[in-house]
């Protein structure tokens, strides 16, 4: 027999649930909202270009009224000297400058020192820019990007004061990326009708197919579970989960099948013994009885008292017999004791009447006693009878011991003897496959009682069963 293992293939990242969640939902919703927050910052460009040129106009002017107020005091001569000292490095931002030029163009400051020297491009923004005191507009670099120029006039003079940033430093990184908006949002959807695709071919037609297989399940066709519907490891593991329940409930109809068959046939075989015993001691027993009378009857008619008492004594022992025949016949149907002296009572007489010659029964009763519903109590006692049955008949024990457990929420009945033992199957309905009901037959007992119940043996080291009733 080959026990080679066999291992489940790995499976990959993408086929698990999980997995199919996150792509199906949680990442097209991501897309999308990050598209809306770059709508969103879109719709605000404009806001935020003014918020930067009011600063950047505000920054000008408050640097035309230093070079004014320096100009009067003489800190700075009319021909720009002293400019360098009183701006700084005219830096505003990472890349913005401060420029201060004349009517003409002319540049008085830079913060590059090479460029002082220049002349401005006079381009339309920047001879706005020189007709008005004030305001910001919008011009072009020598290298044709964008740029903002918020510009004041110094005082009384012609001079004007440049604050120039660049429009990619002004406007927000994120909204750069605003020309992308319609692709995202276009990659959104792909992904989305993608997923959804794919989760139809992993999720919900293998979903589909379990569902149809356990419809037919309800209606008691039990369905054969062995082709693989595919799907996310989840699914896979839900159907391996559906086809093992399957084999489970077929091994359990089929013992139950067998089980019903045996008990069957056990009742028709248990009646036709309680027919032969009756037939073949009771009724030969009421034979024998008439005849004696008739003989006792016909000696006293000859006037044989002696020989009539003699037959009356005889008779007298075979009533005797007849009714513990009889009684023995009646115990095994119905357990008397139990009836009318009660459950510990009951068990007690039962392991008087087990005990032989070769077995010898303990009894032993832990906590504190009390009557429990007929049902269990008739459950336990019918485990204890086939346990002690089994020890006698079966076990070949010599010693056993019946200990009743009195708990506060349960009664636990168990029989251990020391007998020969076997090997327990793994599910108890294989029992029933060879002919062995007791069992199986204490397990549906306890069950129908509401309890449970544990079977321990080894072949040449005894066995142990305990059963648990709810008190």
């Amino acid at each position: 027999m080959d026990c080679t293992e066999v291992t489940q293939p790995r499976e990959k990242w993408y086929g698990r649930l999980q997995v199919q969640l996150w792509l199906w939902f949680v990442l097209p919703v991501l897309l999308v909202l990050v598209a809306l927050t770059l709508s969103g910052a879109y719709n605000n460009q404009e806001a935020i270009r003014n918020l930067s040129t009011e600063r950047d106009v505000g920054v000008a002017q408050l640097y035309a009224r230093q070079i004014s107020d320096a100009l009067t005091h003489g800190t700075v001569a009319p021909d720009s000297v002293g400019l360098d000292l009183l701006i700084g490095d005219g830096t505003v931002g990472q890349h913005g400058a401060v420029y201060v030029i004349d009517n003409t163009g002319q540049i008085l400051f830079h913060p590059t020192t090479n460029d002082q020297d220049n002349q401005l491009r006079l381009d339309s923004a920047l001879r706005q820019a020189l007709d008005s005191d004030t305001g910001t507009v919008q011009g072009t670099l020598a290298d044709g990007s964008l740029t903002l120029i918020s510009f004041a006039t110094v005082g009384q003079t012609h001079w004007r004061v440049l604050v120039e940033e660049p429009v990619p430093e002004v406007i927000l990184p994120l909204l750069r990326a605003s020309n992308t908006l319609p692709l995202l949002l276009v990659a959104a959807g792909l992904l989305s009708l993608l997923f959804i695709d794919f989760s139809l071919h992993t999720v919900v037609r293998p979903l589909r197919s379990l569902a149809e297989a356990a419809t037919q399940h309800t209606w008691g066709d039990l369905p054969d579970l062995r082709q693989d519907v595919g799907g996310v490891e989840e699914i896979r593991h839900l159907q391996r989960v559906l086809r093992d329940m399957v084999d489970r409930i077929r091994r359990y109809q089929e013992s139950m099948r067998n089980y019903v068959d045996a008990v069957t046939q056990g009742q028709e075989a248990e009646r036709t013994r309680i027919s032969h015993e009756l037939h073949d001691e009771t009724v030969q027993d009421l034979i024998a009885t008439t005849q004696r009378l008739q003989l006792s009857q016909r000696a006293l008619e000859r006037g044989d008292a002696q020989q009539a008492l003699e037959t009356l004594r005889e008779t007298r022992e075979l009533t005797q017999h007849m009714l513990g025949e009889l009684r023995r016949l009646i115990r095994a149907l119905r357990p008397i004791y139990l009836e009318d002296l009660g459950f510990l009572p009951a068990l007690e007489m039962l392991a008087q009447e087990s005990r032989g010659a070769e077995l010898s029964i303990e009894v032993i009763i832990e906590g504190e006693s009390r009557r429990l519903p007929p049902a269990t109590e008739l459950a336990a006692f019918r485990v204890a009878q086939e346990a002690l049955a089994n020890a006698v008949q079966h076990a070949d024990a010599h010693h056993a011991t019946l200990r009743v457990s009195f708990g506060a929420r349960e009664l636990v009945l168990s029989v251990e003897d020391d007998g020969v033992g076997f090997m327990v199957p793994e599910a108890l309905n294989a029992l029933t496959r060879a002919g062995h009901l007791g069992l199986v037959g204490m397990r549906e007992r306890v069950a129908l009682a509401g309890g449970s119940l544990d079977v321990q043996s080894q072949p040449g080291r005894g066995t142990r069963i305990t059963a648990h009733f709810p008190a």
